[in-house]
């Protein structure tokens, strides 16, 4: 997949292009999301692993600031957050699962 070929969705904290999209709960997801100064995503957790790669700008979550170039790698079922990127922040996001 490339990343020049895949159209931005408008999504509820910013946009999104889907580099490949679960089909089933269970599957995952592989994105990169473009987020601006007004995200601010509540502290929350997942029943599946992810990994933030921030690519442009800086990612907030909880006490810590994410430059471009960190990996951020978060475990099923821990609460992280509030996620926010007050600059305005890109980052590919895989989920080892998605759920319904």
């Amino acid at each position: 997949m490339n990343v020049d070929e895949v159209e931005f969705e408008k999504s509820g904290r910013g946009h999104t292009k889907y580099l490949f999209r679960s089909k089933e709960i269970g599957d995952p997801t592989i994105m990169i999301r473009h987020w601006g100064p007004d995200t601010d995503i509540p502290v929350h957790s997942h029943p599946f692993a992810e990994m933030f790669y921030v690519l442009e700008g800086e990612i907030e979550m909880g006490d810590n600031v994410y430059p471009t170039g960190s990996c951020i790698y978060i475990d099923a079922r821990t609460e992280y957050g509030p996620t926010r990127a007050p600059k305005g922040g890109t980052i590919l996001r895989y989920a080892a699962a998605q759920s319904a």
